[in-house]
C-alpha cells in the first residue's frame, strides 16, 4: 500500500526516478561506522539500524541528568506536599488570522495556498530542464510539456484520492480490467503524464544547495513553508503534548531509525508538539542524525510557545528533574512518567510499596510521585499536587473505581494529542511508494497540513465531517479548481447510473462533471417514482445550501442532483461556490 517500503520491487516504482545528486542518499557503511557513538555523547539519538545488520545506537541522558548531579542536591527533597501556585495561562486560543472560513476550501487554502502549487511547478519543471537527458525517452514515450498549476493541483488531487481508493501498484488506478478499473483517475489525467510529473516532482533547486551539512536541504522549502504556518495560523489551548511520529520508510538512509517497539519499526522520526483536545499539530522537528542534546531539542520544538505558561505532557523518555527546572525558566510547567535514573534520588528509587498505594517527594514545585500498580508508576509534574482522585477505570476483582495520583490522570487524559495526530495521519495516507525519502517526506508534510486543515475546520465550523469526506471534498476541489477554456481536454466525467432509478437518494458530495459547462449533457428531467406514487419532491440543492427547504420535482439526468429550472439550474453548472 501508500504507507510501505521505499524498495524497489516493482519496476513501475524503480524505473521512472533517480537521484540527480549524492545528496538523496546519505547512507553508506562507513558512513554509518562513523556514525557509531560511545555513552560519552550525550545525545538524543534513536536507535539506528544498518542496511544489513542491526547494528543499535545507543541513548544517553544530557550530562545534567547524571547521578552525581542528582547526589548533589538530595537534601533537597521534602516529604511536605505544597501544591503549586498555577500562573494565569497566556496564550491566545484559536484561529490566529482574520480569514473567513466558510468552506472547506478555505480552511486549505490556509495552509495550502495556491503559491505552493507554484512553487512545486517552478522546482518540477527545473529539474526536467536540468537532467533532462536522465529521463527515458522512446518513441512511444510521451513528449514532455511543462508543467501547469492545474496539473499540479490534479497531481496532487489524484495523490489523495489514492488514499481512498487502495491498491498495491501506482499503476494499477489506470488499468482497463473491468473488474478492478477506476474510470476516474484516466479520465482525470493520463496514465503517462502522471508518471512524468511524478519523475519530475521535485521541492529544491540543486544548483542553489551549498550547505550540504543539512540532511534536509532536499525538502527544506517544503519544511519553511508548512511549519510557520502550522505555529502562526492557528494558537493552542493550553494543554499541550509531546511523542514521536514515524515516517514509514525502509530504504537507505542514514537518519533512518529503527524502534523494536513499534508497528512501523523503521522510518524517519518526527517530534510531533501537539495540542491535546483535537491532535492539531503545533510545531514539529525531524531527526536527522546531528546528534543535539535531548534538553535542546524539547526547548527548540516548544520555543514557539514560550512565556506563556503552557502545560506540556510528555513521556519517560523526553522527562527528567533537570529538563523540568529548564523549562520553568522558560514558563512551561510539564508532567508526565520518568525514569528512576533521570534525576530521582536513590533512596526514592528502592521503595517498596502494596497495590494501590503511593509515596512522593518535593523540591520547590516539582513533585515526584510513585504509585503502585502492577509495577510502580514514577510520575513527575510542575502542575499537581500529590492527591488521590478516583478514576474512570474498574478494579476487576472489587469492581470499584481505582484510586489513582491526579497527575496520572491528567496524564492520561492530556497526552492523547500525538497519538490523535498520528491515528489521522494514518487514515486514507497519502504516502506512495517511492525510491525517494524527499518525496515521502513531502507528502508526509501535505499529510500534515491536510489534518491540520480539518482540525481548524471543525473548531471554527463547529461541524460534524469525518476525515474521509473531508480529504475527499478536498480532492474534488483540486480536480475541479479551474475549468479550462479548451473544452477538448475536459475529462468526459459520465457518473455511473443508479441501479435504483430516479428515486435513489442523490450524492451527499457535488459530482466534479457539474461545471464541464457543456450544457448540452446537463438536462432536466422530472423525478418519477413508481407504484401509486409517480411524482417525487426532493429539496433543490442550491436552495438547501443557503438554508431554504424548497423542494423540486426535478433534477439534473447527468448529475443525479435535484434542482429548481431557471436559476438554481444555471447556477450550480456554471458557479464553482453556487
Amino acid at each position: 500500500g501508500g504507507g510501505g517500503s521505499g524498495m524497489a520491487q516493482h519496476s513501475d516504482y524503480s524505473d521512472d526516478e533517480f537521484c540527480a545528486d549524492k545528496l538523496s542518499n546519505y547512507s553508506c557503511d562507513s558512513d554509518l561506522e562513523n556514525a557509531s557513538t560511545s555513552d560519552e555523547d550525550s545525545s538524543d539519538d534513536e536507535v539506528m539500524v544498518r542496511p544489513r545488520t542491526l547494528r543499535r545506537r545507543r541513548i544517553s541522558s544530557s550530562s545534567s541528568d547524571s547521578e552525581s548531579d542528582i547526589e548533589g542536591g538530595r537534601e533537597e527533597w521534602s516529604h511536605v506536599d505544597n501544591p503549586p501556585v498555577l500562573e494565569d495561562f497566556l496564550g491566545h486560543q484559536g484561529l490566529n488570522t482574520d480569514a473567513v472560513i466558510n468552506n472547506i476550501e478555505d480552511a486549505v487554502k490556509l495552509f495550502i495556498g495556491d503559491d505552493f502549487f507554484e512553487f512545486l511547478v517552478e522546482e518540477s519543471n527545473r529539474y526536467y530542464n536540468q537532467n533532462r537527458n536522465n529521463f527515458k525517452l522512446s518513441k512511444k514515450s510521451l513528449k514532455w510539456k511543462d508543467i501547469t498549476p492545474q496539473e499540479m493541483k490534479k497531481f496532487l488531487g489524484l495523490i489523495v484520492l489514492m488514499g481512498q481508493v487502495r491498491k498495491d501498484r501506482r499503476d494499477d488506478y489506470w488499468t482497463t480490467e473491468p473488474w478492478t478499473e477506476t474510470p476516474y483517475f484516466g479520465k482525470t489525467m493520463t496514465r503517462d503524464r502522471f508518471r512524468q510529473i511524478w519523475k519530475a516532482w521535485h521541492f529544491n533547486n540543486n544548483a542553489d544547495i551549498v550547505n550540504e551539512s543539512d540532511r534536509l536541504c532536499k525538502v527544506r522549502p517544503v519544511l519553511d513553508y508548512f511549519v510557520p504556518k502550522f505555529i502562526n495560523i492557528y494558537k493552542p489551548h493550553q494543554q499541550l503534548s509531546l511523542d514521536e511520529g514515524i515516517v514509514p520508510w525502509r530504504g537507505r538512509l542514514f537518519f533512518r531509525v529503527y524502534n523494536a517497539g513499534k508497528i512501523v519499526k523503521y522510518g524517519i522520526l518526527v517530534r510531533l508538539l501537539c495540542e491535546s483536545d483535537t491532535g492539531y499539530i503545533c510545531n514539529m522537528e525531524i531527526y536527522c542524525g546531528e546528534g543535539k542534546r535531548l534538553l535542546e531539542t524539547i526547548q527548540t520544538v516548544v520555543s514557539p510557545y514560550t512565556d506563556s505558561w503552557y502545560h506540556i505532557y510528555m513521556d519517560n523518555y523526553y522527562n527528567s528533574v533537570a529538563n523540568c527546572e529548564a523549562l520553568m525558566k522558560n514558563k512551561f510547567r510539564i508532567c508526565g512518567t520518568i525514569r528512576k535514573n533521570r534525576g530521582i534520588p536513590k533512596d526514592f528509587q528502592t521503595i517498596s510499596l502494596k497495590k494501590g498505594e503511593t509515596k512522593f517527594i518535593r523540591k520547590n514545585d516539582i513533585l515526584l510521585q510513585v504509585w503502585q500498580s502492577k509495577k510502580p508508576v514514577y510520575l513527575i509534574s510542575s502542575i499537581h499536587s500529590a492527591e488521590m482522585e478516583e478514576s474512570q477505570n474498574i478494579d476487576r476483582t472489587s469492581k470499584k473505581k481505582i484510586v489513582k495520583p491526579n497527575a496520572l490522570i491528567d496524564y492520561n487524559k492530556h497526552m492523547k494529542g500525538v497519538d490523535r495526530a498520528d491515528q489521522y495521519l494514518s487514515y486514507y495516507s497519502i504516502l506512495r511508494r517511492t525510491v525517494k525519502w524527499t518525496k515521502r517526506l513531502a507528502m508526509y508534510m501535505i499529510n500534515c497540513a491536510l489534518f491540520n486543515s480539518y482540525a481548524v475546520y471543525k473548531s471554527v465550523r463547529q461541524r460534524k465531517m469525518g476525515f474521509k469526506m473531508f480529504l475527499k471534498q478536498t480532492a474534488i476541489h483540486w480536480l475541479t479548481d479551474d475549468i479550462p477554456e479548451d473544452m477538448d481536454i475536459v475529462p468526459d466525467l459520465q457518473p455511473v447510473p443508479s441501479t435504483s432509478g430516479m428515486r435513489a437518494k442523490p450524492p451527499t458530495s457535488d459530482p466534479p462533471c457539474r461545471l464541464s459547462m457543456d450544457m448540452r449533457k446537463h438536462t432536466l428531467q422530472a423525478i418519477v417514482g413508481s407504484g401509486k406514487k409517480k411524482n417525487i419532491l426532493r429539496r433543490c440543492r442550491v436552495c438547501s445550501v443557503h438554508k431554504l427547504r424548497s423542494e423540486t420535482r426535478y433534477m439534473c439526468k447527468f448529475c443525479n442532483i435535484p434542482l429548481h429550472k431557471g436559476a438554481c439550474f444555471e447556477k450550480y453548472h456554471t458557479l464553482k461556490n453556487y
